[in-house]
């Protein structure tokens, strides 16, 4: 395989950069593993600001209704389920489950409430967004764990608690290393029906938004037209998370073995994959993280399971926070529709799989 052709930065990332000097240094500073609760409290900090600024002038908190309950996880713990919904009389509503991204560093209760709420307001569906545990307090496999806690609760709780028909579907959408928590609970779900035939899956569709599927030290080169060709290696240099932030996210799971499935969901057997639901990937071309979405993609592709890819070439991860970047306001319009596609709310966009590469002129319209 070789995706080499989507990491050379584009002209508009090019552009951006020329009067943003500061972002293409993002990510290369405070990555000693020492520092990382000072950077995970002004990562969080700045989210967190951002998103409250956001939420008043779209005018969300007064159109969403947000609430958050403690579930039970294991290991005598709770975590917080924060839950979005729009206004109506509908007693039963579509559900998404959340996991945000971060490195499993980053996030808080509120750092995503902008993204969560849009959500629920633009397609009318209950958001639940995981607050799952963070290292460096909590090490692997605390987040997987929650995140399969999660899923349990959810289930028992649906209708009477969280106000969703899961008998319609459930959709799932992780962002980064939340991802992998998608990952975890997609499988977790095909598991306990595997075990339990009379049971019925709840997970009809996932959305992995610039995922994160393989650890660091397990990547398989042999896979690539020439490790310099892999993600890992091409993109080892561009901002947000170069090589030293990506390696300090990694060493701060102190896990014991990189093989562990858990963390390498791109490079579990195919007997596991089976049944696995339609899947929407969504990727940056200058990421180091690039290949785990599109290695992924293809062997969903390759078992014939329903696969969208969208691919941004020559931007890096996590872009779309970059509000004045034209191709932000796509990347999101393209995970809403994947949303409504692995709910099947949406008749119109049943028929998209496939690849699709943005281009700036989207941007532009």
């Amino acid at each position: 395989m070789d995706f080499s052709k989507y990491g050379f930065p584009s002209p508009e990332w090019l552009a951006f950069i020329a009067r943003n000097p500061a972002a293409a240094q993002d990510g290369f500073s405070d990555n000693k593993p020492t520092l990382a609760s000072h950077l995970r409290h002004a990562a969080n900090t700045t989210r967190e600001i951002t998103s409250q600024k956001l939420m008043t002038q779209s005018s969300l908190t007064k159109k969403i209704n947000i609430s958050t309950l403690s579930i039970p996880s294991r290991d005598s713990h709770t975590i917080p389920l924060r839950r979005y919904s729009p206004p109506t009389q509908q007693p039963n509503l579509p559900g998404l489950i959340y996991f945000h991204g971060g490195g499993f560093l980053f996030g808080s209760q509120t750092t995503d409430d902008y993204l969560c709420a849009t959500i629920a307001e633009s397609l009318g569906v209950v958001v639940l967004g995981v607050i799952y545990r963070h290292k460096p307090d909590h090490t692997h496999p605390a987040q997987h764990n929650d995140a399969q806690d999660a899923l349990a609760y959810i289930e028992q709780n649906a209708s009477s608690t969280l106000g969703i028909n899961i008998t319609t579907g459930l959709s799932v959408l992780g962002i980064s290393a939340g991802a992998a928590l998608a990952a975890t609970a997609v499988l977790r779900d095909m598991e306990l029906s595997e075990h339990n035939p009379r049971r019925t899956r709840l997970i009809s569709g996932v959305v992995l938004s610039i995922p994160w599927l393989l650890h660091v030290d397990q990547y398989p080169f042999n896979l690539f037209a020439t490790p310099e060709k892999s993600a890992k290696m091409q993109c080892r240099d561009a901002p947000v998370i170069p090589w030293p932030r990506l390696k300090m996210f990694s060493d701060l799971l102190r896990v014991g073995d990189p093989g562990d499935p858990l963390l390498n969901t791109a490079l579990v057997s195919d007997s596991r994959l089976g049944g696995w639901p339609k899947t929407s990937v969504l990727v940056a071309g200058m990421d180091p993280l690039r290949d785990d979405g599109l290695l992924f993609a293809k062997r969903l592709e390759g078992l014939r399971i329903p696969t969208r890819v969208y691919v941004f070439p020559g931007l890096p991860h996590g872009f779309r926070r970059r509000a004045d970047l034209p191709a932000s306001k796509v990347f999101d319009t393209r995970m809403l529709e994947s949303i409504r596609w692995t709910l099947g709310t949406d008749s119109e966009v049943d028929s998209m799989e496939g690849w699709h590469e943005y281009m700036h002129s989207e941007g532009e319209t």
